[in-house]
């Protein structure tokens, strides 16, 4: 199946691409995974969630998943009715290159079949971020979480030590404390702003309000398991230990690249998983373009 453009990933940039190239294309198709859905979630989406809940009367784990999800869904079936509308052709499945104008799908459900083999004049890559895992923390997705791990355990630990103090990080925190949760925010930077560039007199303010604890300019170092198992430690570069029922861990992003065989391509990826660009959205190979958080390293231009 030969297209003239084909974009790769899920979410908003991903079906913003494969409209804008609908435009002025004829033959356009959006390669999005099984899981396109859970890949949407967001500590802002969770937040807003979690604040209608509220406003409705109660919140808990259950209902947020329901709502989150609900609301998700409804924003993906107006993706595929406006990209059916406008002649995109969505495959759905796991996707990776042959080389660089060629790929092959592996669709949902067909695991005995051979992938369906396409090719496009220009390919978009579009695949968006996911929360990074760093190797020191022992993630069992039960009391070590990375953000993408916090809906699926009907009931949080009591208490929570919130690693980042970043926007995702914050979001999380807030999202927690309204669970009933007692939260702490750790982050090696000595103060929000060098991480929110400043705008965060709203979250600030509600992060007051529901009581959450922040510990600025100090560093995680280890984690510590107890004989408790419902206990778990955090050591601090400041020598201090913290002790809370979970952590979650919100230490930065990767680009969602992994699988995707790039090195075939030709395209070049960074030390955190994102795409290699220049200044214009171009990889190291004039055919693939990448837009969105999967953007990576941009050279400098200097003048003269």
């Amino acid at each position: 199946m030969r297209y003239h453009q084909i974009v790769i990933g899920d979410g908003n940039d991903a079906v913003r691409a494969a409209v804008m190239a609908s435009a002025d294309s004829p033959r356009v198709a959006l390669v999005t995974s099984s899981d396109a859905m859970w890949s949407r979630i967001n500590g802002l989406l969770l937040r807003k969630s979690a604040e209608r809940l509220i406003r409705g009367g109660g919140i808990s784990v259950p209902a947020l998943r329901t709502d989150v999800c609900s609301s998700i869904q409804t924003q993906v079936e107006q993706d595929r009715t406006e990209l059916t509308r406008r002649g995109v052709d969505v495959l759905e499945g796991s996707v990776r290159f042959i080389n660089a104008n060629s790929l092959a799908v592996s669709r949902s459900g067909s695991e005995t079949r051979e992938p369906l083999l396409i090719s496009g004049e220009r390919i978009v890559l579009a695949c968006g971020t996911e929360p990074a895992r760093l190797g020191g923390f022992p993630f069992d997705g039960r009391r070590i979480l990375s953000p993408d791990q916090i809906l699926q355990n009907d009931a949080p630990p009591s208490s929570m030590i919130v690693v980042g103090a970043g926007s995702t990080g914050l979001n999380y925190a807030i999202v927690l404390a309204m669970l009933g949760v007692e939260v702490t925010v750790i982050d090696e930077h000595a103060n929000l702003f060098e991480l929110c560039g400043g705008l965060i007199s709203g979250p600030l303010v509600t992060i007051q309000s529901l009581d959450i604890a922040l510990r600025l300019g100090d560093e995680v170092i280890g984690i510590e398991r107890y004989p408790d198992v419902t206990r778990i430690g955090v050591r601090l570069a400041s020598g201090r230990q913290l002790t809370a029922g979970g952590v979650l861990v919100c230490i930065g992003r990767v680009g969602r690249t992994s699988g995707l065989d790039l090195e075939l391509a030709g395209v070049g990826l960074d030390e955190h998983g994102r795409v290699w660009c220049d200044a214009n959205g171009t990889t190291w190979v004039s055919s693939i373009s990448a837009v969105g958080d999967v953007v990576g390293f941009r050279p400098t231009v200097l003048a003269g």
